[in-house]
């Protein structure tokens, strides 16, 4: 099935996916650094101050999430997809007019867990586990929105923020998940609408194809226990380790290699358009070949791009890293949604990939504070060990599909 066959029959349940990383973006990173200068400004923090509250806000997020993945599997996803939107829309208003530290706090957390948390694993897991022929490219055309978001959103609340300061950023946030959000979700899927729960979306593939009905019983616990998760967990967290901590300590980078700040930014919107291409790519891919098969490719341009950077120490290194970044980043962004979905079936998934999210998160928040750290060795020397955590995960990924 092609993706345009896809959008043709099911074109709801795609936009149900398209909308909700879209609005994920109020809890990325890339819009709420837009504030941190206002922000510290208007507050009177000093500096620093804005990243240790985002950073604890973050962890607290993380670790509150997979108890909300339950929820997603067991509710009617209307009702949780409605509840976090009302919350993030009076998060938003409470960090568009705040003085209070405190309330600025909790509403910091609730945009980092409704934003960045709940509205990207709802939109992964609805997805991921009602498509069972096409799962790649429906992935694919749902985790467009946050790439949509990245290109349209920043550029917007610069503007705005320029002329009428960031407060009225947040409203609009605000309003567009009133006025946009919330209708589409009760118009686009109906009360008693088999794609709301997973073990309603489980009960239907298992009618429809009995080979279906055994993938529906993996539990978090059992996922836990599997081996094969177990040897993915270094594997998953080794792009936003590495990437977080290469990118947070650009400025170091730069210095040590004599890089402009200018290089940089430009390696970074590299980085972003290479993954548009290879997430619209790994979808077909992915339902051609099988998600696990492709994981080694998957990761081997991330690993020559790490190569290129310890070994090449001219300016051409930078836009090279970031473009093999942005290809493993667009295939892995499909490949490991599909892959949970595919092994351990649709019943339990929300579960599973917040439990999966909460190890990311440690990890990105862990890797600024040990790349900092790993840099005192040298930066060829921690290069060079990045090199082999690589390595280390390929060997992981073949060992893995025989296990």
């Amino acid at each position: 099935m092609t993706m345009l066959q896809l959008l043709r029959t099911h074109p709801r349940y795609l936009t149900y996916g398209f909308l909700h990383f879209f609005f994920s973006s109020v809890g990325q990173t890339f819009f709420i650094s837009l504030f941190v200068v206002s922000v510290t400004a208007r507050m009177g923090w000093q500096e620093g101050t804005f990243a240790a509250l985002y950073s604890g806000a973050t962890l607290a997020a993380a670790f509150t999430l997979p108890s909300i993945g339950t929820q997603v599997d067991r509710l009617r996803i209307r009702y949780v997809s409605t509840t976090v939107a009302v919350l993030l829309v009076l998060a938003c208003v409470a960090i568009a007019y705040t003085a209070n530290i405190y309330l600025f706090v909790v509403a910091l957390f609730f945009v980092r867990l409704g934003g960045q948390g709940v509205m990207s694993l709802i939109g992964s897991t609805v997805t991921g586990r009602y498509f069972t022929e096409g799962r790649g490219k429906a992935l694919s055309a749902a985790i467009l929105g946050i790439s949509l978001a990245e290109v349209t959103i920043p550029s917007l609340a610069v503007y705005v923020m320029g002329k009428y300061g960031y407060g009225p950023v947040w409203m609009g946030m605000a309003a567009l998940l009133l006025v946009v959000f919330i209708p589409a979700v009760w118009l686009l899927i109906s009360r008693y609408d088999n794609f709301q729960r997973g073990d309603t979306v489980a009960e239907e593939q298992a009618k429809k194809d009995p080979a279906q009905a055994g993938l529906a019983s993996w539990t978090r616990g059992e996922v836990l226990r599997d081996r094969r998760f177990q040897l993915l967990m270094p594997v998953f967290v080794f792009l936003p380790f590495v990437f977080t901590g290469l990118v947070f300590n650009q400025s170091v980078i730069a210095e040590l290699r004599g890089y402009s700040a200018e290089l940089m930014a430009i390696g970074l919107s590299t980085y972003g358009a290479s993954r548009v291409v290879f997430l619209l790519g790994a979808g077909g891919l992915s339902d051609k070949y099988g998600p696990a098969r492709l994981l080694q490719l998957a990761y081997m341009p991330l690993l020559i791009g790490l190569v290129c950077l310890l070994l090449i120490k001219g300016t051409s290194s930078v836009p090279i890293f970031f473009a093999l970044g942005g290809m493993t980043a667009g295939m892995e962004s499909v490949l490991m949604p599909a892959l949970w979905a595919e092994r351990y079936g649709p019943r339990f998934l929300g579960s599973i990939k917040s439990t999966v999210r909460l190890v990311v998160v440690l990890a990105s928040a862990a890797a600024p504070v040990v790349f900092s750290y790993g840099f005192r060795l040298g930066l060829e020397t921690w290069l060079g060990l990045m090199v082999i955590y690589g390595i280390i995960c390929l060997g992981l990924l073949w060992f893995e599909r025989r296990v």
